[in-house]
């Protein structure tokens, strides 16, 4: 059965979105937001005022086109509006913007700002190695208890895959003591239209191609990886699994340890972590009152995800069809993002047939004055 949507909240691979679209930001030439620029987004409904488990659930502030702190006072108002409202799970702002100017107040929130950098100075990028050290030296001085973190993306072939800057973000990491979560050139239809209009030359690693994956050769992983091992620098290659380590969840909140040889998870500072969290998984949990739909849980070996079973993954691994450990089974059809707020709130991963959609299914809003359908 397929479930009625609602676009009340709109949901991204780790966080729900709250915030508002602008017109402009920092022209970054890769950005994945470039072709929805003018494409109005407004989403101020608190998490849960739509389902009071959502009160825990990861939430990004102004993560759509226009940089959070070029929209200073809308996002300190949404920073308040989720205090007032409650809400425990992290709450993150990813910024390229001069953090001297984010007042030094504190907030009743676990609130995590992640300084996003190219790792060197660039045509192709809107943001300075200046002004991202300085960002850095500014945490130093501030008397409020935020978590921090770097963000290296997107790490582009032939342009920030060398040493030289990978050696640039690892040495300021070390230095401020922050985690570093990286990935490769996500290459939407709708980006690489841009790209070729403007004449820009953005690749996809030999022997890929562009799309969904934000894929990284494995040799330029195995070099990144092995220099923030000498360093002693934790890197993650999922945005769920940084913010999950950074915040002591006690697992990443995207169940990726359900597919541990793609993710890296043997050279991961969480593997014991997550690990013993899948296989602690109760066979009989009380989920009633935490998800709207019917389910089981199933033990399985070599569970075949259902992307790769319709043919609709572009890069599938080996574990794609090598899900195993206890899976909350559900015959509803779901969008992607109910499948993704199921991981967030129980740590399982789920057997359903899904479709890609940022909208969850009504059956979440226990507010009923709140729905709308799309």
């Amino acid at each position: 059965m397929e479930n009625n949507v609602t676009d009340l909240a709109l949901f991204a691979k780790s966080f729900y979105l709250l915030g508002d679209t602008l017109d402009y930001c920092y022209d970054c030439k890769y950005c994945r937001l470039n072709g929805e620029k003018c494409e109005e987004k407004h989403y101020h409904i608190m998490p849960g005022d739509i389902n009071p488990n959502f009160v825990n659930i990861p939430v990004a502030v102004n993560l759509f086109y226009g940089d959070p702190l070029l929209q200073m006072d809308n996002t300190i108002g949404l920073l308040k509006a989720l205090e007032r409202s409650g809400h425990k799970g992290p709450v993150v702002i990813v910024t390229k913007g001069d953090f001297s100017k984010f007042p030094d107040v504190p907030f009743n929130l676990d609130l995590h700002v992640a300084f996003s950098t190219f790792g060197v100075d660039s045509k192709y990028d809107g943001n300075t190695m200046a002004r991202f050290k300085k960002n850095l030296e500014v945490t130093k001085n501030r008397t409020n208890n935020y978590k921090y973190s770097i963000e290296y993306r997107p790490i582009c072939y032939g342009i920030n895959d060398t040493v030289e800057a990978f050696a640039n973000v690892l040495q300021l990491a070390k230095k401020y003591g922050l985690a570093v979560g990286y990935s490769g050139l996500q290459g939407k239809p709708s980006s690489v239209k841009i790209w070729e209009e403007q004449g820009l030359d953005l690749k996809p690693y030999p022997g890929f191609t562009f799309g969904h994956k934000k894929v990284i050769a494995d040799e330029v992983v195995k070099l990144f990886e092995g220099m923030a091992k000498q360093y002693g620098v934790p890197v993650f290659r999922k945005t769920s699994c940084l913010f999950s380590y950074v915040h002591g969840l006690g697992r990443d909140y995207n169940a990726h340890y359900y597919r541990p040889s793609e993710l890296g998870c043997d050279n991961c500072v969480m593997k014991e972590e997550c690990h013993s969290y899948k296989e602690h998984l109760s066979s009989n949990p009380n989920l009633g009152n935490v998800i709207p739909f019917d389910y089981e849980i199933v033990e399985k070996e070599h569970h075949v995800c259902i992307l790769m079973k319709k043919g609709m993954c572009e890069f599938p691994s080996p574990d794609c069809a090598n899900i195993s450990g206890k899976i909350i089974k559900i015959n509803d059809r779901l969008t992607t993002s109910d499948v993704r707020v199921i991981k967030w709130l129980t740590g399982y991963t789920v057997d359903a047939s899904f479709y890609e959609s940022p909208y969850i299914s009504e059956k979440w809003v226990t507010n009923k004055a709140l729905v709308k359908r799309k």
